[in-house]
């Protein structure tokens, strides 16, 4: 009985392979109208791809278009100002020059980062003359503006100098002496071969502003004592502290000096020491 109902549920052969033959035909029929779609999905994405490609490449012509036409602009205006420049160094009108020269720096700047940026979409004829017409101009106008800032300073310095004369003539030789000498001092700290340059040099110049301020202090009460409290003892002091303060930079300059002869006093002692044995002692 039970093998009866087992033959039963038993499918045909020929049934599974109907089912396989639907499957396949199927599959024929659906990849040949599947295989089209994706083809024309394909065309279709590549066409987009392409138009999108294509703006952005007119689109990045277009802006390359407009910052050339905006560096000609830019070029044109730095040249009128530098015309304008030339005219004032010519004039002798510093302040001018100054105040102008300060607008056209970062414009040429400008113009020099934006050429090569643009470098590809230029002629290199042109990108070269924009290159060293800028390296040139603006090695000019630093020259220039740093000659500006001497004078300025050396027409600060020439007040205080009439006025120490004036003023405190008892002083003027010290002064001197002290402007000597913190040139000295300068100068040998620069030429040593010591590790912490940096740091006597920051030691020496806050020295030389107290000294500084003591100084002008002694001029100001010096040109009006009646304004001040205790003016003469103020003064005596003032006075003993700028001479204390120029023995102070002797000091330190012998001891610099002192210093780079170093090898002079061991080769000395060497030499000595060769003379006490050659001669027995």
């Amino acid at each position: 009985m039970s093998r009866r109902n087992d033959d039963s549920n038993q499918q045909p052969e020929w049934f599974s392979w109907f089912w396989i033959l639907i499957f396949v035909f199927g599959s024929g029929i659906v990849a040949s109208y599947l295989l089209p779609i994706a083809i024309l999905g394909a065309v279709g994405y590549g066409i987009y791809r392409y138009h999108n490609q294509r703006k952005d490449r007119i689109e990045a012509k277009q802006n390359s278009i407009g910052r050339i036409e905006y560096l000609k602009s830019e070029i044109g205006q730095a040249d009128r100002r530098i015309k304008k420049l030339e005219s004032y160094q010519k004039d002798g009108d510093q302040e001018s020059y100054q105040d102008l020269a300060l607008q056209i720096l970062p414009q040429l700047t400008y113009i020099k980062n934006t050429a090569n940026d643009l470098r590809g979409e230029i002629p290199a004829s042109v990108y070269q003359r924009i290159q060293t017409k800028i390296r040139t101009v603006t090695a000019e106008i630093d020259e220039q503006l740093k000659k500006i800032e001497q004078e300025k300073q050396q027409k600060q310095a020439q007040p205080e100098k009439d006025s120490l004369e004036e003023l405190a003539p008892e002083l003027a030789a010290t002064v001197r002496n002290i402007q000597i000498d913190h040139e000295a001092i300068l100068q040998k700290i620069s030429q040593s071969e010591s590790n912490n340059k940096e740091e006597l040099t920051a030691i020496h110049q806050s020295q030389m502003e107290h000294y500084e301020d003591i100084l002008e202090g002694y001029l100001k009460i010096k040109a009006s004592p009646k304004d001040f409290y205790n003016a003469e003892e103020r003064l005596a002091k003032a006075k003993a502290a700028i001479e204390q303060f120029d023995l102070d930079l002797d000091e330190a300059l012998r001891q610099l000096n002192e210093a780079d002869l170093r090898d002079f006093d061991i080769s000395l002692r060497i030499l000595d020491k060769e003379k006490q044995t050659d001669t027995g002692f």
